[in-house]
């Protein structure tokens, strides 16, 4: 009998819609063996754990926070494994919440049976994986704006007013100072903005493309650098969300790197230090040093 796949969810809340996702999961087939976190870092634990024990695939059950906290578990338990060793796959089971990465793999995220089926098929894709600082991230990062949003909005806040809540969170932060960021890529002139987004594929903060050039097995992260983060620049952002792209214009550079550190050049009102969020989770501040993994990622798809 083969093993069961080891699938590591985040509950949310002792809920019937928390009882209710619990259920949907464990009726999949191929039957799966759930773990269930309880607190921040449970998922890596967990993950990491599993990995040691020898489980060639672990899949995360939830959204960019959970799948996030598994890739960091699973990566280091990656790297102690012996030179030539199996490395651990990732699987990733979209619920509830948001989840850009399962986007970008064009999983089934809205039929559960057929995602399943797609993750037990033992269909693979490797994928560029990359490290800011310690941590590491496969889909999306940021230093500046859209991090301090994910700050200031609390999980009571989320669970209270839902996506209103990040609204409220940018119109607080937009109307504080904004950060000074230098961007250093080796061999070329420092840029300065006060956002960096940085992405590894196409969408950026839900079925949106944001990087047109990006590839997840080119070695290369596809980098926005916004000169200043005001009505205009957020206008610009949002119609390329939402449009074709965008216009010419100065507010904004778009490159190709394959390493860089972001700096924090100027005090704002928290400080020099700047926060940096990893596939939607913080996850640090700045100085951040951005470069590739030592391998790539074996994802189920």
């Amino acid at each position: 009998m083969a093993e069961s796949i080891p699938v590591i969810l985040n509950p949310a809340a002792r809920s019937t819609k928390a009882a209710r996702r619990l259920a949907a999961i464990e009726a999949l087939q191929p039957s799966p063996r759930v773990y269930l976190t309880s607190r921040p870092g449970d998922a890596q634990l967990l993950a990491e754990g599993l990995v040691k024990e020898g489980h060639p695939l672990i899949v995360a059950a939830g959204g960019d926070g959970t799948m996030n906290e598994v890739l960091q578990g699973l990566c280091l338990a990656n790297a102690a494994k012996a030179p030539g060793a199996e490395q651990a796959r990732l699987g990733v089971l979209p619920m509830g919440t948001m989840n850009v990465f399962s986007l970008e793999l064009e999983l089934p995220g809205n039929d559960l049976v057929s995602c399943w089926e797609r993750i037990a098929s033992g269909h693979t894709r490797e994928v560029d994986l990359w490290r800011a600082n310690e941590h590491f991230f496969i889909q999306l990062a940021g230093v500046g704006v859209d991090a301090e949003i994910i700050r200031q909005t609390t999980w009571e806040a989320k669970k209270r007013l839902g996506p209103l809540s990040y609204v409220l969170s940018a119109l607080r932060v937009m109307r504080g100072k904004s950060p000074m960021l230098t961007v250093e890529v080796p061999g070329e002139a420092p840029r300065v903005g006060s956002l960096v987004l940085v992405g590894n594929g196409h969408h950026y903060g839900g079925p949106f493309r944001l990087f047109d050039r990006a590839d997840s097995h080119d070695g290369l992260l596809d980098v926005l650098v916004f000169h200043q983060v005001g009505p205009w620049e957020l206008a610009q952002l949002v119609r390329r969300l939402t449009t074709s792209g965008y216009s010419p214009s100065e507010d904004f550079e778009y490159l190709q790197a394959r390493e860089f550190t972001v700096r924090s050049s100027e005090p704002t009102s928290k400080g020099t230090r700047v926060p940096m969020e990893l596939d939607g989770e913080l996850r640090g501040e700045t100085p951040v040093h951005f470069r590739p993994a030592d391998r790539r990622l074996t994802v189920a798809v």
